[in-house]
């Protein structure tokens, strides 16, 4: 794929006579140390291209979106081509687009199929999609059936609904597929690896947006994705023998709404709410109540609401706040307050500074006093401040990080395991890191290229993490 990603890449840079190409590719080098700078623990390089031909022949638009990293230290290799595709525009007296290749389909959900798209323009404000194919990855980010190690076929299937208009903008998505589920079976003595167990399940996604816009100071959009859910049962094999770990209900559902409000030109004024239903298995093994029934510690589901003030009070001097309460399954509350100030040209020749605090209290629920799982605390305040300076060609910034760890972190059992394997094994507890990290970061522009450096070291641990990017943009 690196290589079908290079050649394209020169025959896009090639002038193609009336058509408009955009590119956008670049390298970049990964390296992070470990405490101490005793040895470099992770070192990759990667390479990313995005490249349009539009109206290439007055009809055809062509598309490549690749990205790949390629491990010299760890466990980040990987190269994927999530779109490779030709559309022919406007047949059917200009009504009908088809495309063929790898695309991204609507929706999302990591959906990207191998086949074919036709679209439809009903109206000049309402038009539909209609595809089918191959799914190109799994749910896992897996290749599906262009990978060196069970490959499997997965069909896909969809349709959308889109409609624009000068006072309200939405679509509605239906999609079905295949997945490959890959479950970890056992690991093999001999070569040190995980044997891997697939299960191919039927999925169903359900995506709807709608954005309104009844006032030029106002902005509304509401949106919700369902996917389908089906469980799985994982079992162990432990020293006293089999044990059933749990059941995980896998699946996708979430739910938001923004509300923007603009009372002044200078203020803007914002509520978000987002709902994430997020399901991992039940472990067996963690804790018993007093009833015998397992505790229930890794549920993360939770519903966010966030209020957010942006103020620009004198020239770019711009004043935030914000506040976010997160409610989750498990009945712990969440509270995140933040406030920041922060100009890019404050002074003249592009002097600026930033600054900002946030705070966050986690407390769980109510507990008696032998009941350790539930009594939850992790509180922190996270200081943050540096100078930055903007030219047109350049963004450079440097400050610190400083976390500030205040309560303690998840309590742990030191109970031994009884031979049912149901009682509670050793934890390992929860550390709340207090670090104080140094950063700079510089981007700049030049001709038609572009470089990065972002360098981040903790002062605590001694542990550096090096980021250089560069590219192209055309």
């Amino acid at each position: 794929m690196r290589r079908l990603a290079a050649a394209l890449l020169l025959l896009a840079t090639a002038r193609v006579e009336a058509a408009e190409v955009r590119m956008l590719a670049g390298t970049d080098f990964l390296l992070t140390t470990d405490p101490s700078f005793n040895d470099v623990s992770d070192a990759e390089i990667g390479l990313s291209a995005r490249i349009d031909a539009r109206n290439v022949g007055g009809r055809w638009d062509f598309r490549l979106d690749f990205s790949g990293r390629e491990g010299l230290l760890g466990n980040s290799t990987y190269n994927n081509l999530y779109e490779l595709s030709a559309t022919a525009r406007r047949l059917a007296g200009g009504r009908l687009d088809v495309t063929l290749g790898r695309f991204r389909t609507p929706g999302g959900f990591w959906l990207i199929a191998d086949g074919a798209m036709l679209t439809a323009r009903y109206t000049p404000w309402l038009s539909q999609s209609v595809y089918g194919g191959l799914r190109a990855f799994t749910t896992g980010r897996r290749d599906a059936w262009m990978t060196d190690s069970s490959p499997t076929a997965l069909p896909l299937a969809g349709t959308a609904l889109f409609a624009a208009h000068r006072l309200v903008s939405g679509s509605l998505t239906f999609t079905w597929a295949r997945d490959g589920i890959d479950l970890h079976e056992e690991r093999i003595p001999s070569s040190g690896k995980n044997r891997l167990e697939r299960h191919i399940e039927d999925e169903w996604f359900l995506d709807g947006q709608v954005a309104l816009y009844p006032h030029d100071k106002v902005y509304l959009s509401a949106g919700a994705s369902f996917g389908t859910r089906y469980d799985i049962r994982f079992d162990a094999t432990n020293p006293y023998g089999a044990t059933t770990l749990g059941i995980s209900t896998l699946g996708a559902f979430d739910v938001y709404a923004l509300v923007e409000y603009r009372p002044l030109k200078r203020l803007r004024l914002q509520y978000t709410f987002n709902f994430e239903r997020v399901r991992v298995f039940q472990s067996h093994l963690l804790s018993l109540t007093p009833a015998g029934t397992p505790v229930e510690a890794a549920d993360g589901s939770f519903q966010d609401h966030q209020a957010r003030a942006v103020w620009l009070v004198w020239r770019s001097l711009r004043v935030e706040t914000s506040y976010r309460l997160r409610a989750r399954a498990n009945t712990d509350v969440e509270h995140h307050l933040a406030l920041g100030a922060r100009s890019d040209e404050l002074w003249r020749r592009g002097l600026g500074a930033f600054a900002s605090v946030a705070v966050d209290v986690n407390r769980g629920i109510d507990a008696p006093l032998d009941d350790a799982m539930s009594r939850r605390i992790h509180n922190r305040v996270v200081y943050s401040a540096g100078l930055a300076f903007v030219r047109p060609w350049l963004d450079a910034r440097a400050g610190l990080t400083f976390t500030d760890g205040i309560g303690s972190g998840l309590l742990f059992s030191q109970q031994r395991m009884s031979d049912s394997g149901t009682a509670p094994t050793v934890l390992f507890p929860y550390v709340l890191d207090v670090n104080r990290i140094v950063f700079v970061r510089a981007f700049a522009t030049f001709w038609k290229m572009f470089a990065g450096l972002d360098v981040e070291e903790n002062l605590d641990a001694a542990q550096l993490r090096l980021l250089v990017q560069v590219g192209a943009a055309l």
